[in-house]
């Protein structure tokens, strides 16, 4: 599933970048028009290959793999566990999972860590998603604190896809003041992104939390 995902990820990330570029492109001015012409020819290859990734899938196999987990969640496998409790284990792949943002949300913050922002865009995502889950089971209001999740992941993921921007610009060819201006764009709007983060990390700091 991975896998088919990332494969989708390319065609998302060539449509915003269309839409970041076009947003910044001066009308009546030459600048933008051939890297949005360039990145549409992108988009027709990158739809060959999700067409072919998509023939290729095995949904069948995948829907054994689904049933045979299944089936073992029954009352014999579930009471194999039962020397630690569901709270106990809940809380314990929390803290598993709060640990990585912990250690990467003190350096994300400064501009060249851009390798730290993108593992804590993953890491916050998979602590979501975990809370997520847990508020059904449990039965617990986490909504406050998913959206303080949400919205790390949101300024986090529009730093990512500048990033992203950066690979598609160096897959096409521009004129030189072409070039320069849409690496100027992606600069201006990497440091605006940067200053937003930086103020949510000082007003609104993630901490540790699991509701008992």
């Amino acid at each position: 599933m991975r896998k088919l995902t990332r494969t989708l990820g390319g065609l998302r990330n060539i449509d915003e970048a269309e839409l970041f570029f076009r947003s910044r492109t001066n009308t009546g001015k030459p600048a933008g028009i051939k890297l949005i012409r360039e990145l549409s020819e992108l988009r027709a290859i990158e739809l060959k290959r999700i067409r072919k990734a998509l023939k290729d899938f095995d949904h069948r196999n995948l829907d054994r793999s689904v049933r045979e987990m299944a089936h073992g969640l029954n009352v014999d496998s579930i009471s194999e566990l039962k020397s630690i409790s569901l709270l106990a284990y809940f809380s314990e792949v929390s803290i598993r999972l709060f640990m990585p943002i912990h250690q990467l949300l003190a350096g994300s913050t400064e501009p060249e860590h851009e390798t730290s922002r993108h593992a804590l865009r993953i890491a916050v995502k998979k602590w979501r998603y975990f809370f997520e889950i847990i508020a059904t089971i449990l039965d617990r209001d986490y909504t406050p604190f998913l959206e303080l999740l949400k919205e790390y992941q949101s300024i986090l993921g529009r730093m990512n896809d500048i990033t992203e921007f950066r690979v598609l610009l160096g897959k096409v060819k521009l004129p030189h003041d072409e070039r320069e201006y849409a690496e100027a764009s992606l600069l201006a709007e990497d440091s605006h992104l940067l200053e937003i983060f930086t103020e949510l990390v000082e007003r609104k700091p993630l901490a540790y939390t699991f509701l008992i």
